[in-house]
């Protein structure tokens, strides 16, 4: 089998990028778009040692899941991957992507509970990032596994405000003279276009190839005849690379940050600041978190900006926030400060390091009721946190996953300890329509 062979497959099952998967003359093809029990005459267009990719010419046997996509970019623009399927069938995608991962990578014999459900499949997002197109001065969407733009003039994943501010800033684009940054060359002022909002507060900032923003005052005054509670900001950001951001942010006009009170947790947001884009699910996995937390001396081992830290303070007795980024870790004891969280105590390090040191200065009876919880970013757990970890020998691990793989890895380290059982492996669906899953997990030791 070589590139631009034709060949006729039966999709058996899902990878875990949600494409679907056949085995034609004894090797693995992947199919994006396609669905479990479909006939499919397909071409391949990409190899490598082990795997093959394939592209639909011809769906000779339709699957009854299947639907007719309501997104004009979708396989177009790259970010979608299952709206041609109805949502209870990509919930169940979703349940057997983690079911997989737990089962091939973590060598777990354990049953994944159904995906949980997010109450809104579109017009989700409280957050976006587009490039522009330097060739069409668009704001737009990469393609499928590409840095080539699409123009799109509304997303719906995103909520109302962000997509009349797509319209908005087109204008603004086609009303000036400004250069757009082309990756090619690396010359252009203009790079991309990050906003959220946030109840009825918009934040806008321009990333810029540059120290400042020509017509600025011209887009603030079009927003405003748009937008009320509204914010922009400037990123700059010379790297040349595909990092959207750099930590160099300057506020032209209006307001620099929405302000939201949460779990009783009154806190500040802007576009430098993470915060779970699907604010119905981040609720939903945060009850269950706090239902798992009753009086315990909790560890919080990548705590970020300590925005989950400070929430799990009222549930806890004591509460820890290990992290390694000083600047992160200075703005989480702000946070703590100003909602006087006198049980909060902010340490900034190494996880690998710090663990064993507070170990150290905790009593046995604050070891025996000793909750650890991980909410590491898409790389997952570093091997010598895991270790460290299991040397202190929590009551209770509480991981929180947006990668299904690398939580299989690190799920794996910890089964092989014997000193776990799982209590329950949970899936909700934070992305919508996409290929991704945030995965809850709590271990009990035996």
């Amino acid at each position: 089998m070589k590139k631009n062979d034709k060949i006729n497959l039966t999709i058996q099952n899902y990878g875990c990028n949600a494409e679907g998967v056949a085995v034609f003359d004894g090797q693995v093809v992947f199919v994006p778009y396609s669905l479990v029990d479909e006939n499919i005459d397909a071409t391949i267009i990409k190899q490598t040692s082990k795997t093959n990719l394939a592209k639909i010419d011809q769906i000779k046997n339709v699957s009854q899941e299947r639907i007719v996509a309501p997104c004009p970019y979708f396989a177009k623009c790259g970010g979608c991957q299952l709206q041609h399927t109805n949502y209870q069938n990509t919930l169940k995608i979703k349940t057997e992507i983690v079911q997989n991962a737990i089962s091939k990578i973590g060598k777990i014999n354990c049953k994944v509970n159904d995906c949980i459900a997010s109450d809104n499949q579109y017009a989700y997002r409280n957050k976006i990032a587009m490039p522009i197109n330097p060739k069409t001065k668009s704001l737009g969407m990469y393609r499928p596994d590409s840095h080539n733009i699409i123009d799109i003039d509304a997303c719906m994943l995103q909520k109302q405000k962000i997509n009349k501010l797509i319209k908005i800033f087109n204008q603004y684009l086609n009303q000036t003279k400004n250069t757009i940054f082309d990756e090619q060359t690396k010359k252009g002022l203009l790079r991309s276009l990050v906003a959220r909002e946030i109840g009825d507060t918009l934040l806008v900032t321009v990333v810029i190839n540059g120290d400042t923003l020509p017509d600025a005052k011209f887009l603030y005054d079009l927003l405003k005849q748009n937008f009320d509670n509204l914010g922009l900001s400037i990123n700059i950001n010379k790297l040349k690379n595909n990092v959207i951001l750099s930590n160099n942010f300057k506020n032209l006009f209006g307001i620099d940050n929405a302000i939201l009170n949460e779990y009783e947790i009154k806190y500040q947001i802007n576009n430098q600041s993470f915060l779970q884009i699907n604010d119905n699910i981040k609720h939903k996995i945060y009850d269950r978190i706090f239902e798992q937390i009753k009086d315990d001396i909790v560890i919080d081992a990548y705590s970020g900006a300590g925005l989950l830290s400070a929430m799990i303070a009222k549930h806890a007795k004591k509460v820890f926030g290990i992290e390694i980024v000083e600047e992160a870790t200075k703005l989480a004891d702000n946070l703590a400060k100003q909602n006087n969280l006198n049980n909060l105590t902010n340490i900034n390090g190494d996880c690998a390091v710090e663990l064993p040191k507070l170990l150290s200065t905790l009593s046995n009876t604050e070891k025996q009721n000793l909750t650890i919880v991980l909410d590491p970013p898409r790389k997952g757990c570093d091997k010598n946190v895991v270790d460290a970890i299991l040397n202190a020998e929590p009551n209770k691990i509480i991981y929180l996953s947006c990668d299904p793989s690398t939580l299989a890895r690190d799920l794996y380290l910890i089964n092989q300890s014997n000193k776990y059982n799982i209590n329950f492996i949970q899936p909700y669906d934070m992305f919508p329509q996409t290929k991704h899953v945030e995965t809850l997990v709590v271990l009990n030791k035996k």
